[in-house]
């Protein structure tokens, strides 16, 4: 009779101080960019079949309702989603998710572009605030284009990939020093 007791003042505990924490979920969504990284999609596919047979995704959602959701519920803080921030912007039916994590040195923006609730493209940058270069990916429906951007004593130098192949070396955008 007293585990049954024991037991029931554990859930009730638990459904009252879980009750309405819905939180970022963040251990959870790196995980899912860990496999959105993957460039080739059969690749991709894999990744994600291993990720729910062996249950990272399972585990990373129990871990985070269990634990940094909770913690973000009573703080206001998620530990695992320090130094990131997501936002949305909208423009005429049109808006574009933002999330921006910074890494060390390293800032990340992945910008989503929605039309209609349906996906147009996508902008990932990378930059580096020690050096000053960046890299940024631009993916649309059937091309990626790359662009890198190094400082040098010049100002900038810019190379641009499309689809793996480079179309333009070096070119001046600006120089700054």
């Amino acid at each position: 009779m007293k585990r049954l007791i024991a037991l029931l003042v554990s859930v009730s505990l638990a459904l009252t101080t879980l009750a309405g924490c819905y939180g970022k979920f963040a251990l959870t969504r790196k995980v899912y960019a860990v496999n959105g990284e993957v460039k080739d999609k059969y690749l991709r596919s894999l990744v994600t079949w291993a990720f729910v047979i062996v249950p990272v995704y399972g585990v990373s959602a129990f871990v985070d309702f269990i634990l940094f959701n909770t913690i973000e519920f009573w703080s206001g803080n998620n530990p695992v989603a320090e130094k990131e921030k997501d936002f949305f912007y909208v423009d005429n039916g049109e808006y574009f998710h933002v999330n921006a994590t910074r890494t060390g040195n390293n800032v990340r923006y992945n910008i989503n572009h929605y039309k209609a609730n349906k996906y147009v493209d996508s902008l990932v940058i990378t930059w580096d605030v020690k050096t000053g270069n960046s890299t940024s990916i631009f993916r649309g429906f059937d091309s990626t284009t790359e662009f890198v951007a190094t400082l040098d004593n010049h100002g900038v130098t810019v190379q641009r990939h499309t689809n793996g192949v480079a179309e333009q070396k070096h070119i001046r955008l600006a120089s700054y020093r």
